[in-house]
């Protein structure tokens, strides 16, 4: 998408989704072309700041994961 400064101020919200959608636009001003690129987000960690919290979680559960003791259900 190809578009000038004003242009660009009067219709902002259509060339930022534009951007968003992973179009390039270039801005054409007196000083020179300027282009607009989103930048890729950083991929975050699945547990997020949860991370570091868990140790090792075994995947043959065969039995109950609880003691009698700790499971006490009441209505």
């Amino acid at each position: 998408m190809e578009t000038n400064v004003s242009t660009l101020l009067r219709e902002f919200p259509k060339v930022r989704r534009a951007v968003l959608s992973g179009e390039d636009v270039i801005v054409h001003t007196r000083e020179g072309d300027l282009r607009i690129t989103a930048e890729k987000p950083k991929g975050g960690s699945l547990l997020g700041c949860m991370q570091g919290c868990f140790g090792y979680v075994s995947d043959d559960i065969v039995g109950p994961t609880t003691t009698d003791d700790e499971w006490k259900p009441s209505l």
